[in-house]
């Protein structure tokens, strides 16, 4: 396991290198206090997994890890940004984010708007701009991975569920249905796109598209798990939020082991769909069993 955790950290630690290093690129014509609200949550620290996750893909497709590194960062600014909208009082109502205020308790309702508005626009702009060295139909694909994940049928429309689950009393897989979106489906774009980056072959992200979809779905199942077995100083966020607004997750719906197995089973399929592709020592197949048994 230290070598996934190495691997992990590795990845990790190039990433914020990138993000201190862009800094001047991101502040460009921004007014001052909304790039730092913008800041405050983006550099705020959390896993960065999806970043790590489009890094690791589109290495393994071809694309040299400097080149993946734009879009990475637009992921990042992405999943930022659904986090400061989700945290707001007319959403989940949370005042702690990453062990921290949350960005509407620290600069206001109305800049925490703008400031997840603003990361979402950048998100796109970003990767679009600073990207190099990869041929422009394969960033096209990349960035339509990309902008998928956000709309409608990706986080926004898993938003809607999650917060309106009238259908959920005569569908047990309404959870799955809110997780596939909500969390599960940028998961699988960054894993996806990444890869899109260096490959066009359909085997390749199809294979990786798999992946992605069954490891989002364990990592949102754990996600639920530690939700009502863990402190807010080990998840960084307030622990038991769904169970106050009455909302659904796997734990309610299947159970603790039922949602445990699920989450193994899912996992098992994310490692199988890449089982042609990588050895099995490699990170990508090490990281599911990593994500299904951390603690925070």
């Amino acid at each position: 396991m230290n070598n996934i955790m190495d691997s992990f950290n590795k990845y990790a630690q190039t990433f914020e290198k990138y993000l201190r290093a862009s800094y001047e690129k991101r502040k460009e014509g921004a007014p001052e206090k909304l790039y730092e609200a913008m800041e405050y949550s983006l550099t705020a620290g959390g896993k960065r997994l999806r970043p790590i996750l489009c890094l690791a893909a589109a290495e393994r497709c071809g694309c040299k890890n400097e080149d993946a590194m734009p879009l990475a960062l637009g992921f990042e600014m992405l999943h930022t940004a659904t986090l400061i909208h989700d945290d707001l009082p007319c959403m989940d109502n949370d005042y702690m984010r990453r062990g921290m205020l949350s960005n509407h308790a620290k600069f206001g309702e109305t800049m925490a708007v703008l400031a997840g508005d603003a990361l979402l626009a950048q998100s796109v702009e970003y990767p679009l701009t600073y990207s190099k060295n990869i041929p422009p139909h394969k960033l096209l694909r990349a960035i339509q991975i990309f902008t998928n994940a956000l709309g409608p049928s990706g986080v926004c429309g898993g938003q809607v569920l999650d917060m309106d689950t009238t259908q959920a009393a005569n569908d047990k897989n309404y959870v799955r249905k809110v997780a596939a979106l909500k969390t599960g489906v940028l998961i699988r774009a960054a894993v996806t796109a990444g890869a899109a980056l260096g490959s066009d072959d359909k085997r390749t992200l199809s294979a990786y598209y798999e992946y992605g979809t069954h490891l989002g779905s364990a990592f949102q199942i754990v996600d639920d798990i530690l939700d009502v077995t863990s402190s807010a100083e080990e998840l960084g966020k307030t622990p038991g939020k769904d169970i106050e607004q009455g909302k659904i997750n796997h734990v309610s719906v299947f159970g603790l082991d039922g949602a445990r197995k699920i989450a193994e089973t899912e996992s098992d399929s994310a490692k199988k769909a890449l089982t042609a592709i990588l050895q099995k020592d490699d990170f990508l197949m090490l990281l599911p069993e990593y994500l299904v048994n951390r603690t925070k």
